[in-house]
């Protein structure tokens, strides 16, 4: 599908299940290349910060109830200025403003979301006649349970043709736990208790958090040395924390109040509850215990019995009990601390079921999907022709991603010549077969001042619309600029490297950034890149520097899901080349042999390790000037013997599998490929603190991250990772999780074709 402008208005952005889907759904929307946007009718509200650098456009009308009036002509004037192809609304006020704006304003589609589930009809007199009104302006209700189906049509009287149930997903990434219990729990009351019970949720009376306290005070009452943790805040908390005095459990009971570690507590969490009483939809803190990996008991409200898969068998992720019976939930909980076993069974099964159904992934593909059925938008006839003008195709990050885009694009929105200033190049048949044009311009020398013109009349030849020149060409960056500046069509400098300083090297030549006003955008890899150009280089720092940023983070063509066979295949590929044994411990780098990626000091780490764990194999990947010095350096350091050098690989992909981490001990990088093709062939990594490594990789989420040239920090990171399969086997998911929700080829493509389509002019610049 083509990109879409979405926008939602919301009341506010508070800490709440629906307010973190807008948070998750928006953002996710914006990097596969849609334009988004969120608005807030009332204050911003806690979650309201973490848009920014999503690439959605926030804002906050900061208006009341009485100031109804205004806050419609300010939306009507906020949609007219972003026009909008799609209006989504989500509650009361949001639903009544946002509809009358987007008729108003003429907004083709207008969808309703809806997070809340009743047993009856709980709209007031007047809410029922303007939702009669509206019906007929309104395109579609979006529902996030199957279980609100009947609530929608039966008991709210919409069209069933109108209702579209998208359930909820959460971006594993994102809550996955960065501290120990021990370290969560430091200096509160249940510090010292062996096992803990939890509830996450808004403390209102519909939660029915008196149930959670009278079935711990069942459960404090058997002798179980467990603690019980409450994470919210709301207008019950005081009768609460009084009602666990009463109970006798006060000692027992941490409540914390709002909290934004939550990832955290609900990994210190051993069984997580939900006591809510009445409706639940698909709520959005069971996910994210699910994610964790902790079991559930809860009330069988709402979707949560299709969340949950109540049963003993491998499958199982939990209990379901009754509403209001805390008997039954003191009964179930106590069954699941009683077998530890079968606990941590039910954990991994509930891991496996979010990322399997409910991963935001799969949330935002069928948001995508149901955004086409109600809109019928299809993509545009015309596609943007765009030049790429380089030095020469050849081996290298930003090449292969350039390589991957043109493989991605569809034809039908984007066609790419390269424009060749020295030679082809040892890519150019490759881009020939991914669908590119490759012309080849040499001149006599490189001064040759017939180039500039030679080069405008071969943009015009091809009817180029857009021209693309990437940081490291040298000789592209000044003539494909300037040939796009004499032929009138718009330029865009893509900028893959950073901390150069640390080599007394630059990304950007001074001449580029005294005159990046003349490109209409520089694309950034990160929002560490930018600072880093802006702080060190220049960027930005005179108004003839200055122009449009946009981060576009790398990407690459997703591999098959890890797997037990695929890692056997590749074993067996790998074990071709080098005498492999099964209990060998395979330590990967993927990198050119160069003095940036620092080889030397990922060898001195693997001589501290081998004397204590002979099973490490050290196999480097890639060519380059420094072959035969690094090979030398091996045999002085008498590890010669457990490292393989396999030069220049194109089956990467394939090996990656058979790695059980990956290493990189580069002084400086952009956002290194490798890293993300590790992650997502579920490859723990361990890799310097250079450039926007730290971005992509969560220390201790998805690798290891140490400072750059420490051969010492690299070493116990890579004995950490040696003497801990199962850590492996965690982080390796959670990388694994995290390249398929933000580092696929795919939203790169569509982060560059939104970027085009707007320095292009086909839709305005959000």
């Amino acid at each position: 599908m083509r990109p879409l402008r979405v926008m939602h208005v919301v009341p506010d952005l508070r800490v709440g299940g629906a307010e973190r889907h807008v948070v998750t759904l928006m953002p996710a929307l914006a990097e596969r290349g849609h334009h988004a946007a969120v608005i807030c009718i009332g204050d911003r509200g806690a979650l309201f910060d973490q848009l920014e650098w999503t690439g959605v456009q926030a804002q906050a009308l900061r208006r009341t109830k009485k100031q109804f009036p205004l806050a419609l002509v300010q939306l009507v004037l906020a949609m007219r200025r972003w026009r909008p192809e799609v209006v989504l609304t989500r509650g009361y006020n949001a639903d009544m403003l946002g509809r009358l704006a987007a008729i108003i304003a003429r907004v083709p589609t207008r969808i309703v979301w809806v997070h809340h589930h009743a047993e009856v009809d709980d709209r007031t007199p007047l809410r029922r006649r303007a939702d009669a009104v509206l019906d007929r302006y309104t395109t579609a209700y979006f529902g996030v349970a199957q279980t609100q189906r009947a609530f929608l049509t039966d008991v709210l009287g919409f069209a069933e043709d109108k209702v579209v149930i998208i359930r909820n997903g959460v971006d594993v990434a994102s809550v996955a736990p960065t501290r120990s219990r021990a370290e969560v729990l430091s200096g509160t009351v249940i510090a010292g208790r062996s096992r803990v019970v939890g509830t996450v949720s808004a403390m209102r009376p519909e939660k029915d958090h008196p149930t959670f306290l009278r079935a711990a005070a069942q459960l404090a009452a058997t002798g179980v040395d467990v603690g019980f943790l409450v994470v919210g805040d709301g207008p019950e908390r005081l009768r609460t924390e009084a009602l666990a005095a009463e109970l006798g459990v006060g000692d027992r009971v941490l409540f914390t109040g709002r909290r934004f570690d939550v990832a955290d507590l609900l990994a210190a969490m051993d069984v997580f509850v939900l006591s809510s009483a009445a409706v639940e939809c698909f709520p959005m803190a069971l996910l994210e215990a699910m994610a964790v990996g902790v079991p559930a008991v809860c009330t069988d409200v709402g979707g949560v019995g299709e969340m949950i898969v109540d049963s003993d068998s491998e499958t199982g992720t939990g209990h379901l009990v009754p509403a209001r019976d805390p008997d039954a939930l003191a009964r179930s909980v106590g069954a699941v601390l009683a077998d530890p076993e079968r606990a941590a069974a039910m954990g991994r099964a509930a891991a496996q079921r979010v990322a399997w159904e409910f991963s935001a992934t799969a949330m935002v593909e069928r948001t995508e999907r149901a955004l086409v059925g109600v809109t019928g938008i299809a993509a545009p006839t015309k596609p943007i022709r765009l030049g790429v003008v380089l030095d020469l195709t050849f081996v290298g990050g930003a090449e292969a991603l350039l390589l991957a885009l043109v493989r991605t694009f569809d034809p039908r929105e984007v066609t790419v010549t390269l424009f060749c200033l020295r030679e082809a190049g040892p890519l150019a048949e490759e881009f020939g077969a991914a669908g590119a044009t490759v012309v080849v311009m040499p001149a006599r020398s490189r001064v040759d001042p017939r180039r500039v013109g030679g080069l405008v009349a071969a943009l015009r030849t091809h009817r180029i619309d857009a021209v693309l020149v990437m940081h490291h060409h040298r000789a592209a960056l000044v003539l494909g600029r300037l040939a796009a500046r004499l032929l009138g069509v718009p330029s865009v400098v893509a900028a893959h490297d950073m901390d150069l300083q640390s080599v007394g090297k630059r990304v950007l030549p001074p001449s580029t950034v005294a005159t990046l006003s003349l490109s209409q955008a520089l694309v950034l890899l990160a929002p560490a890149q930018g600072r880093y150009l802006h702080d060190v280089e220049g960027v930005g720092a005179r108004r003839w520097s200055r122009t449009r940023e946009v981060v576009i983070g790398n990407g690459i063509e997703l591999p098959p899901a890890p797997s037990a066979q695929r890692r056997a295949d590749a074993r067996v590929r790998l074990a071709a080349d080098i005498a492999l044994e099964p209990t060998d411990v395979v330590i990967g780098m993927v990198a050119r042999l160069s003095m940036q990626k620092a080889h030397e000091v990922a060898l001195r780490a693997v001589a501290r390790v081998l004397p204590d764990r002979p099973q490490v194999r050290l196999v480097i990947i890639g060519t380059g000037e420094r072959e035969n010095e690094l090979r030398s350096l091996a045999t002085a350091l008498g590890i010669d013997h457990r490292v393989s050098f396999l030069g220049a690989r194109r089956d990467v992909a394939d090996l990656l599998p058979a790695m059980d981490l990956v290493c990189l001990s580069s002084v400086h990088e952009g956002v290194p490929m490798v890293l993300i093709e590790a992650m997502a062939a579920g490859v723990p990594v361990v890799a310097t603190d250079c450039g926007a490594v730290a971005d992509l990789v969560g220390d201790g989420v998805h690798g290891r991250i140490v400072p750059v040239g420490d051969d010492r920090a690299l070493a116990t990171a890579l004995v950490e990772l040696i003497d801990d399969p199962d850590l492996r086997v965690r982080l390796g998911s959670a990388g694994r999780e995290h390249a398929v929700a933000h580092g696929s080829i795919d939203a790169t493509a569509a982060g560059y074709l939104r970027l085009l389509r707007e320095v292009t002019g086909q839709v305005p610049i959000t």
